[in-house]
Protein backbone atom coordinates (compact mmCIF):
# COMPACT_ATOMS: atom_id res chain seq x y z
CA UNK A 1 0.00 0.00 0.00
CA UNK A 2 2.61 2.53 0.88
CA UNK A 3 4.17 2.35 -2.83
CA UNK A 4 0.77 2.71 -4.15
CA UNK A 5 0.50 5.84 -2.50
CA UNK A 6 4.14 6.46 -3.41
CA UNK A 7 3.68 6.00 -6.93
CA UNK A 8 0.30 8.21 -6.90
CA UNK A 9 2.16 10.94 -5.27
CA UNK A 10 5.19 10.67 -8.51
CA UNK A 11 2.48 10.28 -10.78
CA UNK A 12 0.32 13.30 -9.19
CA UNK A 13 3.64 15.96 -8.79
CA UNK A 14 5.19 14.69 -12.37
CA UNK A 15 1.66 15.58 -13.86
CA UNK A 16 1.39 19.23 -12.12
CA UNK A 17 5.07 20.00 -13.92
CA UNK A 18 3.87 18.50 -17.54
CA UNK A 19 0.49 20.20 -17.45
CA UNK A 20 2.03 23.63 -16.25
CA UNK A 21 4.92 22.92 -19.05
CA UNK A 22 2.45 22.34 -21.50
CA UNK A 23 0.72 25.70 -20.72
CA UNK A 24 3.74 27.85 -20.69
CA UNK A 25 5.03 25.87 -23.85
CA UNK A 26 1.62 27.29 -25.63
CA UNK A 27 1.95 30.58 -24.14
CA UNK A 28 5.52 30.53 -26.30
CA UNK A 29 3.99 29.16 -29.28
CA UNK A 30 1.35 32.72 -29.40
CA UNK A 31 4.40 34.94 -28.58
CA UNK A 32 5.91 32.87 -31.43
CA UNK A 33 9.29 31.97 -29.07
CA UNK A 34 9.69 29.30 -30.65
CA UNK A 35 12.69 27.91 -29.60
CA UNK A 36 11.68 28.02 -26.33
CA UNK A 37 8.62 26.02 -26.97
CA UNK A 38 10.30 23.25 -28.35
CA UNK A 39 12.35 23.10 -25.32
CA UNK A 40 9.81 23.41 -23.37
CA UNK A 41 7.74 20.47 -25.47
CA UNK A 42 10.59 18.05 -25.37
CA UNK A 43 10.59 17.78 -21.28
CA UNK A 44 6.62 18.07 -21.59
CA UNK A 45 6.54 15.12 -23.58
CA UNK A 46 8.76 12.87 -21.81
CA UNK A 47 7.34 13.91 -18.42
CA UNK A 48 4.12 12.76 -20.25
CA UNK A 49 5.40 9.49 -21.84
CA UNK A 50 6.82 8.50 -18.29
CA UNK A 51 3.74 8.81 -16.39
CA UNK A 52 1.59 7.63 -18.84
CA UNK A 53 3.71 3.99 -19.32
CA UNK A 54 3.33 3.47 -15.08
CA UNK A 55 -0.30 4.22 -15.80
CA UNK A 56 -0.96 1.46 -18.46
CA UNK A 57 0.92 -0.96 -16.56
CA UNK A 58 -1.38 -0.45 -13.71
CA UNK A 59 -4.52 0.15 -15.14
CA UNK A 60 -6.53 -1.46 -12.52
CA UNK A 61 -4.91 1.25 -9.64
CA UNK A 62 -7.52 3.73 -9.10
CA UNK A 63 -4.84 6.16 -6.86
CA UNK A 64 -3.02 6.36 -9.99
CA UNK A 65 -5.91 7.61 -12.62
CA UNK A 66 -7.01 9.87 -9.83
CA UNK A 67 -3.47 11.18 -9.21
CA UNK A 68 -3.26 11.90 -12.62
CA UNK A 69 -6.43 13.49 -13.25
CA UNK A 70 -5.50 15.38 -9.99
CA UNK A 71 -2.18 16.89 -11.48
CA UNK A 72 -3.52 17.87 -14.21
CA UNK A 73 -6.04 19.99 -13.10
CA UNK A 74 -3.76 21.40 -10.23
CA UNK A 75 -1.01 21.71 -13.06
CA UNK A 76 -3.81 23.81 -15.32
CA UNK A 77 -3.91 26.46 -12.37
CA UNK A 78 -0.18 26.20 -12.06
CA UNK A 79 0.67 26.80 -15.78
CA UNK A 80 -1.61 29.68 -15.90
CA UNK A 81 -0.43 31.18 -12.36
CA UNK A 82 3.61 31.10 -13.63
CA UNK A 83 2.34 32.52 -17.45
CA UNK A 84 1.18 35.11 -15.71
CA UNK A 85 4.35 35.74 -13.07
CA UNK A 86 6.31 35.35 -16.23
CA UNK A 87 5.07 37.54 -18.34
CA UNK A 88 6.55 40.84 -20.20
CA UNK A 89 2.82 41.44 -22.05
CA UNK A 90 2.18 45.00 -22.58
CA UNK A 91 -1.45 46.12 -22.33
CA UNK A 92 -2.94 48.92 -24.20
CA UNK A 93 -6.39 50.06 -22.87
CA UNK A 94 -8.18 52.84 -24.03
CA UNK A 95 -10.98 54.30 -21.70
CA UNK A 96 -14.49 56.56 -22.97
CA UNK A 97 -15.89 57.98 -19.78
CA UNK A 98 -18.99 60.28 -20.40
CA UNK A 99 -18.63 62.36 -17.71
CA UNK A 100 -16.19 61.28 -15.37
CA UNK A 101 -12.45 61.40 -17.55
CA UNK A 102 -11.43 64.16 -15.57
CA UNK A 103 -11.46 62.58 -12.83
CA UNK A 104 -10.46 59.13 -13.98
CA UNK A 105 -7.16 61.04 -15.27
CA UNK A 106 -6.16 62.16 -12.02
CA UNK A 107 -6.40 59.09 -10.44
CA UNK A 108 -4.58 57.33 -13.25
CA UNK A 109 -1.42 60.37 -12.72
CA UNK A 110 -1.79 59.61 -9.10
CA UNK A 111 -1.27 55.92 -9.15
CA UNK A 112 1.90 56.48 -11.05
CA UNK A 113 0.26 55.48 -14.76
CA UNK A 114 1.17 57.58 -18.00
CA UNK A 115 -2.10 58.48 -20.28
CA UNK A 116 -2.44 59.80 -23.79
CA UNK A 117 -5.41 61.61 -24.36
CA UNK A 118 -7.20 62.69 -27.33
CA UNK A 119 -10.50 63.41 -29.11
CA UNK A 120 -13.12 61.02 -31.10
CA UNK A 121 -16.42 61.50 -32.23
CA UNK A 122 -18.94 58.89 -30.13
CA UNK A 123 -22.51 58.31 -31.07
CA UNK A 124 -23.86 61.07 -28.90
CA UNK A 125 -20.94 63.07 -30.39
CA UNK A 126 -17.34 64.44 -29.27
CA UNK A 127 -15.84 62.30 -26.26
CA UNK A 128 -12.35 61.84 -24.90
CA UNK A 129 -10.39 59.12 -24.77
CA UNK A 130 -7.78 57.86 -22.81
CA UNK A 131 -4.79 55.32 -23.60
CA UNK A 132 -2.57 54.30 -21.24
CA UNK A 133 -0.05 51.94 -21.53
CA UNK A 134 1.28 49.51 -18.75
CA UNK A 135 2.20 45.58 -18.05
CA UNK A 136 -0.03 42.70 -17.91
CA UNK A 137 0.50 42.87 -14.12
CA UNK A 138 -0.73 46.12 -13.71
CA UNK A 139 -3.99 45.74 -15.54
CA UNK A 140 -6.21 44.15 -12.83
CA UNK A 141 -5.16 47.37 -10.70
CA UNK A 142 -5.92 50.06 -13.83
CA UNK A 143 -9.16 48.41 -14.82
CA UNK A 144 -10.30 48.96 -10.31
CA UNK A 145 -9.11 52.42 -10.55
CA UNK A 146 -11.37 53.01 -13.53
CA UNK A 147 -14.31 50.75 -12.04
CA UNK A 148 -13.88 53.34 -8.87
CA UNK A 149 -13.91 56.45 -10.49
CA UNK A 150 -16.80 55.74 -13.68
CA UNK A 151 -18.49 52.21 -13.03
CA UNK A 152 -20.09 53.21 -16.75
CA UNK A 153 -17.08 53.94 -18.52
CA UNK A 154 -15.99 52.27 -21.38
CA UNK A 155 -12.90 50.02 -21.42
CA UNK A 156 -11.16 47.84 -24.26
CA UNK A 157 -7.93 46.47 -23.77
CA UNK A 158 -5.28 44.61 -26.12
CA UNK A 159 -2.03 42.86 -25.96
CA UNK A 160 0.98 45.32 -27.95
CA UNK A 161 3.07 43.19 -29.79
CA UNK A 162 5.99 45.40 -30.36
CA UNK A 163 6.63 49.19 -28.89
CA UNK A 164 9.42 51.18 -28.70
CA UNK A 165 10.05 54.27 -26.42
CA UNK A 166 7.45 55.89 -24.24
CA UNK A 167 6.50 55.63 -20.20
CA UNK A 168 5.21 52.40 -18.92
CA UNK A 169 3.93 51.79 -15.72
CA UNK A 170 5.12 48.71 -14.52
CA UNK A 171 8.33 48.16 -16.58
CA UNK A 172 12.03 49.22 -15.24
CA UNK A 173 13.87 51.65 -18.01
CA UNK A 174 16.89 49.81 -19.15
Amino acid sequence: MLEILYWSLIIFIARIVDVSLGTIRVNMIVRRKKTFAAVIGFFEVAIFISIIVRIIQEIDNIYGILSYAAGFAVGTVMGIIISEKLSRDLISTNIISKSRSDDIKKSLKEEGYGITCYTGTGIDGEVEIINVVCSQNSVKRLHAIIRSEDPAAFMASYMLDKIRGGFIRGLKKK
